[in-house]
């Protein structure tokens, strides 16, 4: 599998590369990682070029989509490419080790597709930075426009960086019982973690060496947020769910392989009109809820 993506893409990421690879070593000791937190929020604007259509192509391919489904334009959930360079930057200007950073969760807004051929405006941001004593919670936020400068997409990000200090425990957060159907099952292969890094650029160790991997209690590479977000996406779109705004919140990682992730969703939609969404491991274990409309 890993064949099918060749080494040229990795020229094609080395914006990604160097920014997060930049941050998270600026950011690993205390003599080069900033020494406070900037007044919030603090704004960043970037330009993207038109991305690689061998590499889109690739990309859909690699998260299950139809080869016609995006022949104009670009998957809304390859932000896990265009996108890191800026949540890397913003994320950076916090005093913290990013080196122990969590993806948490995700919210995306979709008000028109971005389209092939025509390059990314950005406007990033570091919306808030919170200590709870246990671990610090970063939200940053990018909104993309097109070449017009239409607003397309906003993505609001949210990660944690642990203290090291014992979590104090608090009373479960009551829900709303919904009732799930299964609407699809997407599978995640062994070296799906090295070839989701090969198409986005996120070579994010515990995601791409196994020598890493197998030194966590894991014991195995796991798959990005990013990735499962990407094929939970395409078994939507399958089903007939299309997605204008989406919140999800990655609950477990998920160790590679693993087969069987079913995609469900609630047969009704809550009192704001969203749909309940989960992935279920084949044992049942939850590891990315949220909802969508």
């Amino acid at each position: 599998m890993l064949a099918d993506y060749p080494l040229k893409y990795l020229a094609l990421h080395w914006p990604n590369i160097r920014s997060m690879g930049w941050a998270a070593i600026r950011n690993a000791t205390p003599l080069t990682r900033p020494g406070h937190l900037p007044e919030l929020p603090v704004h960043l604007d970037a330009r993207i070029g038109a991305l690689n259509n061998e590499l889109v192509d690739q990309y859909a391919a690699w998260a299950g989509a139809p080869a016609q489904r995006y022949a104009k334009a670009l998957p809304p959930h390859f932000c896990s490419h265009w996108a890191m360079p800026m949540l890397a930057k913003l994320g950076s200007l916090a005093p913290y080790n990013l080196l122990s950073l969590l993806n948490q969760g995700l919210r995306m807004q979709i008000h028109q597709p971005l389209q092939r051929d025509d390059a990314i405006a950005l406007h990033g941001s570091l919306m808030e930075v919170s200590d709870d004593g246990d671990k610090v919670r970063i939200h940053t936020r990018v909104q993309a426009s097109n070449p017009k400068g239409e607003l397309a997409v906003v993505i609001d990000s949210y990660s944690t960086v642990p203290r090291g200090k014992p979590a104090s425990k608090s009373k479960p957060v009551k829900r709303d019982e919904f009732e799930f159907n299964t609407v699809g099952q997407w599978h995640a292969e062994e070296e799906d973690g090295l070839a989701f890094a090969m198409l986005t650029g996120d070579f994010n160790p515990i995601h791409t060496l196994k020598a890493v991997g197998k030194r966590t209690r894991f014991k195995s590479c796991i798959l990005h947020g990013f990735g499962q977000l990407a094929r939970t996406w395409e078994v939507l779109h399958n089903a007939s769910f299309s997605i204008a705004d989406i919140d999800v919140r990655w609950i477990k990682p998920l160790p590679l392989p693993n087969s069987g992730m079913q995609v469900q969703v609630s047969a009704k939609k809550d009192s704001e009109g969203y749909t309940q969404l989960r992935v279920a491991a084949a044992d049942g274990t939850l590891h990315m809820v949220g909802r969508f409309k």
